[in-house]
């Protein structure tokens, strides 16, 4: 199986001085299969087009950078259908949006493990995995 890799660990993997940096490296380098969605490619545009200044060309140059330095593996969901599968689940789960959006991403594509640091997630790991059976791997809670 796969696991699919939440945006903050990509950042933490790409920025030597985050705080999280030896971690997402581990999860990074000890993962075999690893999906994102194009959720995260989204999340990485908006992060860094908030926290750098970036002329487009370089912005997608980032981003491409970092999904290929992760060697992450770039799978699209149907909206439509994450739509629908994240309102049937928002009142179980009880995340927020994005969390949501990646909790609910990760099931669609088939994963058996979200690797994050967001402890929201990490923190609602038994609904998680009652409702969509996908376990939840957060280092900072280990």
């Amino acid at each position: 199986m796969s696991t699919y890799i939440d945006t903050n660990v990509l950042i933490a993997y790409i920025n030597p001085k985050d705080p999280n940096h030896i971690k997402a490296k581990e999860i990074i380098e000890n993962t075999i299969s690893k999906v994102v969605s194009q959720i995260a490619v989204l999340e990485l545009f908006s992060v860094y087009s908030r926290n750098m200044d970036l002329t487009d060309i370089e912005l997608e140059a980032l981003v491409n950078y970092i999904l290929k330095k992760s060697s992450v593996l770039v799978k699209n969901v149907d909206w439509k259908i994450l739509y629908e599968y994240s309102l049937s689940y928002a009142n179980k789960l009880k995340l927020k949006t994005l969390d949501l959006l990646h909790t609910i991403a990760a099931y669609l594509l088939n994963t058996d493990t979200i690797a994050t640091f967001d402890k929201d997630i990490a923190y609602r790991e038994k609904q998680i995995n009652k409702a969509l059976g996908l376990k939840v791997y957060c280092p900072l809670l280990q």
